[in-house]
């Protein structure tokens, strides 16, 4: 039997490693970024789709030519967030061509690289490209409307450009190598913090509804709703488990038996909180777009415990494969803060958008679309200032975490204990209102606004939690055979 587990390291062993003194991995933390594309490429794709759809049934029922063209806006969304996607999927696995004769299917996957990055910076300039003109001559947007959502969609792209012109990431063009632990730390963290956050919108969402009167309790889609709702508390807490097995873990079989197993759960209660919500819209009224909703939600929880499978089970099973002549691997120098890095700079990003488009469209400060902007982490009725000056720390702390500078740890502790404060003072109207007006909860405008307030929360604390923990002795993993 083939068993996994981490080996303290001498120090002379440890002297013999190419990245003595280096404070990143030796993929730059690429990995973490590519699950974190995947991750939104995927959600964006489901997101994109469900508007599609509404598009499609505007169409059928009034055949407006203005929703004609937001079809083809939103397939031009769906075109960029599969590029999304699958510049994520090029970092971790490679890009998949076309075989030539005599060649197998295992031939036909390419190296990692960031040339699939490079390819969605050019899909999501043209996206915005072709929507800042339909918006603007077309359907007659007005002109602030229109240049504050084209600079929301070129944030991220923008963040891309500058990131990865740095020495550091252009020497990838080629191959991109893998990091020392094979990226299992880093993803680990992503998987904790995430988690913490599902945790957050879960607990808060079924303490909300377990604050309404008895007599509404036992409505029956009200218990399919509280019901739904543990089963996703459940869900965030595997995951958790999950992500922490594989911080500093001493076996590594473990922790990647502990991701399978969320994976595996995630995948089943992703069926099953279909179910309760098709049970709930069977309830009140069944129609086509209910039966949509249900699909979109399941597409959208099944995304991520499928990311966390294929990784996983991805590299276990090359190093199985190998047997005893696998690599030895140690643990990554940044002990997996660059992935942390990766994802306060994405949110940042993400969030920065929101506030440029909800500054530029003063308009759609009331109604359900604003709140549902503040889904990238722009949340309370305090000045947007407040907001872009969070986001600027977020996004500094992010950046020397990526770097792997002398001061990272300092910044980041910086950010989280000022960025939590901050977070606190914003978020205090919507705590409020969560405390005292149960009932407004189970409206969809207010469920929304859950979720950035988690996030909010959790960010800060995990990071003050992440690069202050204690870190074991630098440790080697490899395969050994051992009788069973």
């Amino acid at each position: 039997m083939l068993s996994r587990r981490w080996r303290p390291m001498s120090a002379a062993s440890d002297q013999g490693v190419g990245h003595a003194g280096a404070r990143v991995p030796a993929d730059q933390g690429l990995t973490s970024l590519g699950l974190l594309m995947q991750l939104a490429g995927g959600l964006f794709t489901v997101l994109c789709a469900l508007l599609m759809f509404a598009a499609v049934l505007t169409l059928r029922n009034e055949g407006d030519h203005l929703a004609t063209w937001g079809f083809v806006l939103l397939a031009a969304s769906i075109v960029r967030s599969v590029h999304h996607r699958a510049a994520g999927t090029e970092l971790l696995y490679g890009r998949r061509r076309v075989p030539l004769a005599g060649e197998s299917m295992t031939q036909t996957v390419g190296a990692a690289s960031i040339a699939g990055i490079r390819r969605y910076i050019v899909v999501a300039i043209a996206h915005t490209l072709l929507l800042v003109l339909v918006s603007k001559f077309i359907m007659e947007t007005p002109t602030t409307l229109v240049l504050a959502g084209g600079a929301a969609l070129l944030v991220w792209p923008a963040v891309l450009i500058i990131v990865l012109a740095a020495p550091r990431f252009r020497r990838f063009h080629r191959a991109l190598p893998v990091s020392e632990d094979r990226g299992f730390e880093g993803a680990s963290i992503l998987m904790t913090v995430l988690g913490a956050a599902g945790i957050c919108v879960s607990a808060t969402m079924l303490f909300t509804f377990l604050q309404l009167p008895n007599v509404v309790l036992q409505q029956g889609p009200i218990v399919l709703v509280v019901l739904g709702t543990a089963m996703l508390l459940v869900r965030s807490v595997i995951h958790v488990q999950a992500g922490v097995a594989g911080l500093g873990d001493i076996s590594i079989d473990r922790a990647v038996e502990r991701a399978n197993r969320y994976a595996n759960f995630g995948v089943l209660s992703a069926f099953a909180a279909g179910a309760t919500m098709l049970l709930f819209i069977v309830a009140i009224s069944l129609d086509f777009s209910g039966l949509a909703l249900v699909i979109a939600a399941c597409w959208g929880l099944m995304a991520w415990p499928l990311i966390i499978r294929r990784f996983f089970s991805d590299r276990q099973f090359d190093d199985v494969m190998a047997g005893d002549q696998s690599p030895v691997l140690q643990r990554a120098p940044d002990t997996g803060l660059t992935a942390l890095g990766w994802l306060l700079v994405a949110h940042a990003a993400m969030s920065m958008s929101v506030v440029i488009f909800d500054v530029g469209s003063g308009h759609l400060n009331e109604g359900l679309l604003a709140k549902a902007l503040a889904l990238g982490g722009t949340i309370g009725t305090r000045s947007a200032w407040w907001n872009t000056g969070l986001l600027v720390l977020q996004a500094w702390a992010g950046c020397e975490l990526i770097r792997g500078s002398s001061v990272s740890r300092i910044v980041a502790t910086f950010y989280a204990v000022i960025g939590g404060a901050v977070s606190v003072y914003l978020s205090y109207p919507m705590i409020s209102m969560l405390r005292h007006h149960a009932m407004e909860a189970l409206q969809p405008s207010t469920i929304v606004l859950i979720m950035p307030l988690a996030s909010a929360l959790v960010l800060p604390v995990a990071t003050l939690i992440l690069v202050n923990r204690k870190i074991a002795p630098t440790a080697r993993a490899r395969f050994r055979s051992t009788k069973t």
